[in-house]
């Protein structure tokens, strides 16, 4: 029972990175975890928050919230700090992830559009994706950076490419 961390509210959403940091998106807060135990808690977010990942240098907190927006929190030691910086998606946010280089953070939304910003151009959007016909609910990507695939309640999975928002593989459920 040592590897289990009790949440005070049910989690969503689970990021794990390097260091022994991990992200919790609980029902109402955000909790930052470091070598299994509970180090920082923001409440009262003012968002519901649905999906958080940790970008692989340790350094910085991406939270989709049900707004539509993705928030920016940096992590300072054992805690987390609002940025104030936020990312418009289409709609409210289902799923996200960092490229393992952390070049790009890939996000899906309830508008049935997928989403990859330029993290070191300060969070641009780098292209817009394009194709399931119902809500997208996850998302991962390849080990090569370029590709990245979302899954969606249409039964299908797409494999994107980054670089060219044309250029998709449909792949039926």
């Amino acid at each position: 029972a040592s590897d289990v961390v009790k949440m005070d509210f049910q989690p969503k959403s689970v990021s794990v990175a390097t260091g022994g940091l991990s992200l919790a998106v609980c029902i109402g807060q955000i909790v930052l975890l470091k070598d299994k135990k509970k180090v920082f808690t923001l409440d009262n977010l003012g968002y519901e928050a649905e999906v958080g990942v940790i970008h692989p240098g340790g350094t910085t907190a991406a939270v989709g919230g049900a707004d539509g927006k993705i928030h920016l929190y940096s992590i300072q030691g054992n805690t987390l700090k609002d940025e104030g910086q936020t990312m418009e998606a289409k709609g409210p946010i289902t799923d996200m992830a960092y490229s393992n280089d952390g070049a790009y953070l890939a996000v899906i939304d309830e508008k049935k559009v997928a989403t990859v910003y330029t993290v070191a151009d300060g969070y641009s959007v780098k292209n817009d994706f394009y194709g399931h016909h119902a809500k997208p609910v996850s998302l991962a990507w390849s080990p090569d950076n370029e590709h990245f695939a979302t899954g969606g309640m249409d039964m299908m999975v797409y494999i994107w490419t980054v670089g060219d928002a044309d250029n998709r593989i449909k792949l039926p459920g």
